[in-house]
């Protein structure tokens, strides 16, 4: 009998201390997860994470704000053409950013900030940075930045000024030019011409005066004096 209880007494012993080793283990594995959670909750409470990330992206003043007042729409295309298709009338004046190529019809005027060729017909006066006229029949003044070229063929009624001209057709009108004209043998002009220089092919006609003493530094007053 006393083998038996000592047997059982050492069991005992045994599973008491297996109990009292798991219970320290229990203990050590609790023991970092509860300071792990008092980690999160104290950062939590201190410390707003959210608007943490939000500071890291910095706020755009005012100034720096892309607004679509800023952005520039009037930016002039002058190499882009805007055309005006053959059988097309537009009765009204005409504004452009680009260049112009009339082949149909217009009753009005014309401003282009490009380059304006005309083979239609125009009734009103047109203003571009070059202008080439070859049609039947113009009606209106030609005003350019550069040059003015007036094909064969081409009837102009009105005024021609720019700083440099070819003139292959019949004009009726004052020719104001800054610059050099030239005067194929196939012109007609009727009207005076004022340039820097003026080039007259055989066979052009003239009917009017031509000045060149507009446009120089010279003083013809002073030299027959």
């Amino acid at each position: 009998m006393s083998f038996f209880k000592d047997f059982q007494d050492e069991v005992a012993d045994d599973n008491e201390s297996v109990n009292s080793e798991i219970a320290q283990d229990a203990a050590e594995t609790d023991e970092p997860e509860e300071a792990v959670n008092a980690e999160l909750v104290s950062m939590l409470k201190s410390e707003d994470i959210f608007e943490k990330k939000a500071d890291t992206q910095p706020a755009q003043t005012p100034s720096e704000e892309k607004k679509l007042s800023d952005i520039d729409f009037t930016k002039k295309d002058k190499d882009s053409v805007t055309v005006i298709t053959k059988g097309t009338t537009i009765n009204g004046s005409i504004i452009s950013d680009c260049s112009l190529d009339v082949m149909g019809t217009i009753n009005g005027d014309i401003e282009c900030l490009g380059k304006l060729t005309i083979s239609g017909t125009v009734v009103g006066s047109s203003m571009a940075s070059e202008i080439f006229v070859n049609t039947e029949r113009l009606e209106g003044n030609l005003s350019s930045e550069g040059t003015v070229k007036i094909g064969l063929g081409t009837v102009v009624v009105g005024d021609v000024t720019g700083n440099s001209a070819v003139i292959a057709g019949a004009v009726k009108g004052q020719i104001d030019i800054n610059g050099p004209v030239v005067i194929d043998s196939t012109a007609i002009i009727k009207g005076n011409v004022k340039a820097k220089s003026i080039q007259m092919n055989n066979g052009a006609v003239l009917e009017g005066f031509c000045s060149l003493t507009s446009y120089a530094s010279l003083d013809i007053d002073n030299v027959f004096e």
